[in-house]
């Protein structure tokens, strides 16, 4: 694995990789180390791509059992370190992540020396200039350079393709122009990835995908010319090996596959002034799971897949929350989330708005709508709607009507044959599970629906539930619309 390590600035190092440079500076010596016949080594770490100091960092010393980690201030200090020809390395994850390595020439380490050693990574514009090709960076100054690996053994997720997507504004004339950009890249085999050529100072989603799996949308602001990010998968289905065969010899496989591992997300969901909510729904984005908060605000959600995940915590009266978390199977993740005040703001929402129609294009709504085999709400239609409640949505519907149980408005369907009523929901592509939805989705936070009677519901939307309706809900945060 190729780590980056820069020493403080004036004798030149050489990189491993391409022709870019850095230096070492060392500070003014004093004899009389504290321990007699070995060196003292001490300084301060420093990252140039981020302006800020190298925290955590490991500090080596070559061809010696000497380490020590930087604190938060940068710090590092060495003490009876063997005298010596040695080399000074470096040790951190986001070096690792740029993907190049450095290394300082060997120093003269003499017995009772007292060294002053100051370190500093290469500076935004010099790994990129080292990374990303003149073609690339006549595209874009800015580039993105990530790591993507599987959650349970580390091991590079090689073969991934990592998505990078925003939008591009442009003034023409008096309107707004946007335009809906998107790169690709692949992860190569050592689990790292670049995307050169980028623009400056913007807001974008990062997602890795591999096979079956894919990570959550993870929110990146790339406001520096050389941004890093690091992402994780699921562990991919492995065969199982049968008893007592040789694992590399032909034939060894059963055929059949080890399930994956799964992990357990556990945590606290508190309002604004840090008070314990309980019925919070906390849900997996992509999962159909779910767990309800109790009385001291505490839930444990079990079954979750390993990997970057994102969370949703919702609970009527109450504005949503989200979180990236990652999830490992060998211990339980724990997170506090806060809710913030629900106030809600009927946006305008301009049906042409690119960004609108982009988030339906993705999720098929226009697609399903051209078709027209459903009853479709769209943006434009529901911030008209002013609706107060979910129901007041969905009973513009034909198929769907309003009914008290219990003294709770809830939304049934025509009774078809035997049934009475029922009603499937999928949020956001998922399947919604545990009833009650009418209790945790209020009106301000949708972006579209769609409605189907029993016998034309889409492929996509079926359930193992017969002649029920089907209402498909888009909120705002996935059609990408905040």
């Amino acid at each position: 694995m190729m780590r980056l390590f820069v020493m403080r600035l004036t004798m030149p190092i050489a990189f491993c990789v391409a022709s870019a440079t850095a230096a070492v500076t060392v500070g003014a010596q004093t004899p009389a180390g504290p321990a007699a016949g070995f060196v003292t080594i001490e300084g301060v770490a420093l990252d140039s791509l981020h302006s800020d100091y190298l925290r955590g960092a490991l500090i080596v010393v070559e061809g010696a059992n000497n380490t020590a980690i930087t604190d938060s201030l940068g710090r590092f200090r060495l003490d009876s370190v063997p005298p010596g020809l040695r080399r000074i390395s470096v040790v951190h994850p986001t070096l690792d992540t740029v993907g190049i390595a450095l290394q300082t020439p060997p120093l003269q380490l003499s017995a009772g020396q007292h060294l002053h050693l100051d370190l500093a990574t290469p500076s935004a514009r010099t790994v990129v200039m080292v990374r990303c090709t003149t073609a690339e960076r006549t595209i874009g100054a800015h580039a993105l350079f990530g790591v993507v690996q599987f959650a349970e053994t580390e091991a590079p997720a090689a073969g991934a393709k990592v998505m990078l997507e925003w939008m591009e504004y442009e003034s023409g004339g008096n309107s707004l122009l946007t335009t809906p950009r998107r790169r690709v890249a692949t992860v190569g085999d050592n689990g790292r990835f670049r995307i050169c050529g980028l623009p400056s100072d913007f807001t974008a989603t990062l997602t890795a995908a591999r096979g079956s799996d894919t990570t959550a949308a993870v929110l990146v602001h790339l406001n520096s010319l050389a941004n890093t990010a690091g992402l994780e998968l699921a562990e991919p289905d492995e065969p199982l090996i049968a008893s007592g065969a040789n694992p590399g010899a032909p034939g060894s496989s059963t055929g059949a596959s080890v399930p994956r591992r799964r992990g357990v997300l556990t945590g606290r969901v508190l309002d604004k002034a840090g008070v314990p909510l309980s019925r919070v729904r906390v849900s997996v984005d992509g999962d159909t799971a779910f767990a309800m908060s109790g009385s001291d605000g505490r839930f444990t959600l079990r079954n979750v897949r390993p990997g970057t995940r994102s969370i949703m915590a919702r609970r009527l009266g109450f504005e949503p929350a989200d979180a990236v978390v990652g999830i490992h199977s060998a211990s339980p993740t724990d997170i506090t989330v806060r809710l913030g005040d629900f106030i809600p703001v009927l946006d305008t929402v301009r049906i042409t708005a690119p960004a609108v129609q982009l988030g339906l294009e993705k999720v098929g709504f226009t697609k399903r709508k051209n078709i027209g085999t459903g009853y479709y709400l769209t943006p434009e239609e529901i911030n008209r709607s002013n609706a107060m409640e979910l129901p007041d949505l969905l009973t513009m519907a034909p198929m769907l009507r309003r009914q008290t149980v219990d003294g709770h408005q809830v939304i049934v369907g025509r009774p078809q044959g035997g049934s009475n009523g029922c009603v499937n929901y999928i949020v956001d592509g998922v399947p919604w599970t545990g009833g009650g939805i009418e209790d945790f989705i209020h009106p301000s936070e949708i972006g579209a629906i769609e409605v189907y009677s029993t016998g034309f519901t889409p492929g996509q939307f079926m359930s193992a539930t017969a002649q029920c309706e089907t209402v498909a809900i888009w909120t705002k945060m996935k059609l990408g619309v905040r």
